[in-house]
């Protein structure tokens, strides 16, 4: 019996030995630390995109606002959790995320005013001012949404086992281990709402899901004894933070909502190229969903942004506008048809931007040395007459000239080509005097504003024009009532052109003249 004894201490000891070994060498500190480094560069499966960091990412767009020159004002509503399963700060992440994607660009002024700005409301109201509430100031667009799923265990597989020595219900000695994986999904709906009229704008929301994988595994030891108990256990546990999820999910829709928002090609800031069928997808409904000022507009931001067109907060000259837009249609390598096709939009989104901007200023520079050009200026009055007035017309080229007059009481008269001057093609740089002496006269009113208007063309346009047009000179033109409707139907032809209009008052120090680029 005491042999027995004594063999149960030395088993006893022995096991306790390789505990307190086990304990002595067992390293806790530096897998922890490295599965910590592991896990805070995102979740261990991929979200969405294969994408895990999305610090580049936001540089990246910031980068691309400040290419593509877009404007915009929203209002962030608070991003709460529908599921009650991920008590994270998702309004305040998102926040930080679009700070992080201006810091550049300054392109998206972000209004942070919820319930937590209860305190600056608060003390605006004691200091008595309440400007940021202006009519003027209110944004443009909010961000609303919210995490919408999270299901946990979606696939779980758990494995364990052990062992243990002893005689039944007399166990003194016992081990066993146990690993389990499990995988969760986490969705987060972001969508921009007008704040006009509450409207959804369309096709401008972000549905994201980040799937969250588990690990674990544990080994448990234990040794009883009677009245004392030896307890051991050792595990490390691997998982992805909900948290941490969240802020990839915020920090990639943000991205991508943003560039929905302002039609920048977000998917580059994400390693996709335009052969993606997500991709060419979204650019056809771009192009579908805008009407033509929507384009107008579009492009003009643009070529404000890469410097085909001045930013000096001015309405934008059509010629100006066409000579620039040819001279990036050029650059990307496609004929100028004065369309905004959707060739032209896809080229648009798949050039890099840096290397346009040389060769669009260059044929710009060209555009500009080949323009059509007509000055427009008033002669000297006629001493004997001061209400008779003449222009002085100087194109740069030979060209085609065609003017009309809207008189005091509205009507419109074609005044060249004329009875007495048949001919349209004037020469360069010489001089034209409308009217000449000897043909017709044209008598300023002191009270009423008339119009002259002139057109000069490359080509041409006497086989082109609409019939009413070509009718006799110096005649009422019927069904005709504005100068607009004159250049409206100019343009219509296709043929490269200039339009000037003057408009005039009054005699001698009262005489009064405006020339802009367009009819009226």
């Amino acid at each position: 019996m005491k042999n027995i004894q004594c063999t149960r201490l030395r088993l006893i000891s022995a096991a306790l030995a390789v505990l307190l070994t086990a304990c002595g060498t067992t390293n806790t500190r530096r897998p922890t630390e490295d599965g910590f480094h592991q896990l805070r560069k995102g979740p261990i499966l991929p979200i969405v995109k294969t994408i895990t960091n999305f610090d580049h990412s936001l540089r990246c767009m910031d980068s691309q606002l400040v290419t593509y020159g877009p404007q915009a004002t929203i209002l962030v509503e608070d991003l709460n959790d529908k599921t009650q399963k991920v008590p994270a700060g998702t309004t305040e992440m998102f926040l930080s995320a679009m700070s992080q994607m201006t810091r550049r660009s300054r392109a998206i002024k972000t209004v942070a005013f919820s319930d937590d700005t209860k305190n600056l409301t608060s003390y605006m109201l004691q200091a008595g001012t309440r400007d940021p509430f202006q009519p003027e100031l209110v944004p443009t667009y909010t961000v609303r949404g919210a995490i919408t799923q999270f299901d946990d265990n979606l696939a779980k597989k758990t494995v364990d086992g052990g062992f243990a020595l002893g005689v039944a219900q007399k166990n003194f000695i016992g081990a066993g281990g146990s690993k389990s994986s499990s995988v969760n999904m986490l969705s987060l709906d972001l969508t921009v709402v007008r704040a006009q009229d509450f409207s959804i704008v369309p096709g401008v929301n972000t549905r994201n899901s980040a799937a969250i994988l588990q690990e674990g595994w544990g080994i448990d030891g234990e040794a009883n004894i009677s009245k004392l108990g030896v307890n051991f256990m050792t595990s490390f546990s691997r998982s992805d933070g909900k948290s941490i999820a969240v802020r990839n999910l915020v920090e990639l829709s943000a991205v991508e909502l943003m560039g929905k928002l302002n039609k920048t090609p977000y998917w580059k800031c994400f390693g996709i190229d335009e052969s993606s069928p997500e991709v060419i997808r979204e650019i056809e409904d771009w192009h579908v969903a805008m009407n033509g000022g929507e384009k107008l507009a579009f492009y003009v931001r643009h070529l404000i942004a890469i410097g085909l067109l001045p930013n000096n907060n001015e309405a934008t000259d059509p010629l100006e506008f066409k000579e620039g837009f040819k001279s990036y249609v050029r650059a990307l390598g496609l004929e100028y048809t004065g369309q905004f096709s959707l060739e032209v939009f896809r080229a648009h989104f798949a050039a890099d931007q840096a290397k346009i901007v040389g060769p669009a200023l260059a044929y710009l520079e060209e555009e500009r040395a080949n323009r059509l050009e007509l000055n427009f200026e008033p002669t000297a009055a006629n001493a004997a007459d001061p209400l008779q007035i003449s222009f002085q017309l100087l194109p740069n080229t030979h060209s085609n000239l065609y003017c009309y007059l809207q008189d005091e009481r509205a009507q419109i008269f074609r005044i060249y080509p004329n009875r007495w001057q048949r001919n349209t093609l004037v020469e360069a740089q010489t001089g034209f005097a409308l009217p000449q002496a000897g043909t017709f006269r044209i008598k300023s009113n002191m009270k009423t504003a008339q119009s002259v208007m002139c057109v000069i063309a490359r080509e041409s346009l006497d086989q082109t024009l609409p019939e009413v047009l070509r009718g006799p000179d110096l005649e009422p033109i019927a069904g005709v009532t504005a100068l607009s409707a004159i250049a409206e139907a100019y343009a219509a032809t296709g043929v490269e052109q200039v339009v000037r209009t003057a408009q005039f008052r009054g005699a001698g120090k009262l005489f009064e003249m405006q020339v802009a680029g367009a009819a009226p």
